[in-house]
């Protein structure tokens, strides 16, 4: 029998080289020893890192575990799937070939983490985007040499040069007004390394658009073996993408009586679409905008405290500030960005976007219908407490490092909490006004949407203007938001399902669990849950002994 600290030891020495080989994963986990580097981009540089995953399996294989602990036995099976995602990801879905917003992604995200994450003093933070910003041009050179045009489905090529129109003014205007404000030292570096950054993106936008986009052939669809093949794998479940959709369309219906139901509950001689229109009408000023977010998180944790649903832990902060100046532009209305699993304080940020004041009254007006009070409280309680905010900080005190890295894998029981609260504080009276449960049933059917969606786009020949139609016809969402979730869709299958399937799944558990341990309360019932780590419900099941 191997000794499980040998797959423990071996365990960290394999993080620890794959964050030396992704800088920016690592300026995500927390660990802030690469933040001046962007990684190796090239063909070899990434084969070499699967190369090196895949010794990594053949080691974890050849360990033998019986009669580990069944934690250490969890977590060998968690890190295999993990890193087996990885490989998959790399030889079957290829996005490092397909997808040139990847690359962007890399190049601009890296430095709005930067930016986002408040682990030092804003001049330091700005030293480390400088060096990062200095290596924008050597990544988008080795990503156009990466990149297979004909393979390149052509919505992602469009969403690139989207995604690619704004870019250039990350470096070449909101960087350096930032330096000047906080760096004056640093802004003239900053300034000149910027402008050679954005002439980069800019080539690279020119080239997305006259050699991708023109030669864009490729199929976005994974099909129906290797979908099959990501849920019982990444997900760990039993159903297929036949089942999953059979179940997508009896929550789409059932969810619609409901909404039916409570819309004739609220107004009879009005409709549910109408009812919601309305409700858009009442919405913080512009003003009070920040204020009210505040108010909303505030009331739910502390509803979440008065009746002893989950513990907050004493070493964990939710700040909420308005976005950034300079990031404005990327974040329309809101955002939560969570602590790293390696980060010594627990500090979640939910920034939220204020009204520009140069704007016209009407859109003005717009802008804050997406921040209406009936859905105020449902964003309170699924993006802080007790939902995505609070969950993470759990999972991020997990005593091994492998646990840690459960949201790697764990997008079911994620997405799935943060949604399973959300009918749980409507259960237990924190949500209670009836147009706040058609706001939230709303949500719930948009979920059961995504599922249809997910499968359809994925196994079905669903175009994207077709699932787009599906949204805006029978979901009643804004065609922007429509075109935006849909793109998303398409380039990350099996994720759409996690949201409502995940709570579902989470139900039975708890169900399971209540009569395994009748006289639980709910508070321990859910702090044994939550120790548990981000684990997809089967090795939530092992965990628990259920």
């Amino acid at each position: 029998m191997t000794d499980p600290k040998h797959f423990y030891d071996r365990s960290d020495a394999w993080i620890e080289r794959l964050m030396e080989l992704n800088p920016i994963a690592a300026t995500q986990l927390g660990d802030h020893r690469f933040d001046d580097r962007l990684g190796d981009f090239t063909r070899a540089a990434q084969d070499a890192q699967n190369g090196e995953i895949h010794e990594i399996l053949t080691e974890l294989g050849a360990m033998e575990t019986t009669g580990w602990p069944n934690d250490a036995v969890v977590d060998h099976t968690l890190m295999t799937q993990i890193f087996k995602g990885f490989v998959r990801g790399y030889e079957k879905q290829r996005g490092q070939f397909r997808n040139p917003g990847q690359y962007l992604d890399a190049t601009t995200g890296s430095v709005i983490l930067l930016l986002m994450k408040d682990f030092a003093p804003l001049p330091e933070r700005l030293k480390l985007a400088l060096e990062r910003t200095r290596q924008v041009p050597r990544v988008l050179e080795e990503a156009k040499a990466v990149l297979i045009p004909s393979e390149v489905p052509r919505v992602w090529a469009e969403t690139a040069l989207e995604q690619g129109q704004m870019a250039p003014m990350l470096f070449s205007a909101l960087l350096p007004g930032l330096a000047q404000q906080a760096a004056p030292d640093l802004a003239e570096e900053i300034a000149a390394v910027g402008a050679e950054a954005a002439k980069a993106v800019e080539a690279y936008v020119a080239f997305i658009r006259d050699e991708v986009l023109p030669n864009a052939e490729g199929e976005y669809a994974v099909g129906k073996e290797l979908f099959d093949e990501i849920l019982r794998e990444n997900h760990m479940v039993d159903y297929d993408a036949d089942r999953l959709i059979e179940v997508g369309w009896e929550q789409f219906e059932l969810t619609k009586k409901q909404m039916e139901e409570v819309a004739k509950e609220i107004d009879p001689t009005k409709s549910v679409e109408e009812l919601l229109e309305e409700a858009k009408n009442d919405h913080p000023t512009a003003e009070g905008l920040l204020r009210a977010y505040e108010e909303a998180m505030e009331s739910a944790k502390q509803y979440v405290i008065d009746h002893e649903i989950v513990t907050i832990p004493e070493d964990e902060s939710l700040k909420i500030i308005e976005t950034p100046v300079y990031i404005r532009p990327l974040i329309p209305y809101a955002a939560y960005q969570n602590a790293g699993i390696f980060e010594e304080q627990q500090d979640g940020i939910f920034v939220v976007t204020p009204v520009d004041p140069n704007a016209s009254d009407e859109e003005k007006e717009a802008k804050l219908k997406g921040h209406f009070h009936v859905k105020l409280p449902v964003v309170a309680l699924h993006e802080a407490y007790p939902g995505h905010h609070l969950q993470l900080v759990w999972a991020n005190r997990a005593e091994t490092i492998p646990r840690r890295m459960g949201s790697f894998l764990a997008t079911l029981f994620i997405e799935g909490w943060a949604f399973y609260c959300e009918e749980l504080m409507e259960q237990l009276g924190w949500i209670a006004k009836p147009i706040q449960r058609l706001g939230r049933l709303h949500d719930q059917l948009w979920r059961a949407a995504r599922i249809i969606l997910d499968v359809s786009l994925h196994t079905r020949g669903m175009t994207v203007q077709e699932a787009v139609d599906f949204m805006v016809e029978k979901v009643q969402l804004e065609p922007a938001n429509a075109t935006a979730e849909v793109r998303r869709y398409t380039q990350t299958p099996t994720q759409p399902q996690s949201y409502l399937m995940g709570k579902l799944q989470i139900l039975d558990l708890i169900d399971d669990y209540k009569k395994a341990h009748p006289d639980a309360s709910l508070r321990e019932m859910h702090d044994t849950l939550l120790s548990q780590g981000s684990l997809p419900p089967r090795l939530m099941r092992q965990a628990l002994e259920l």
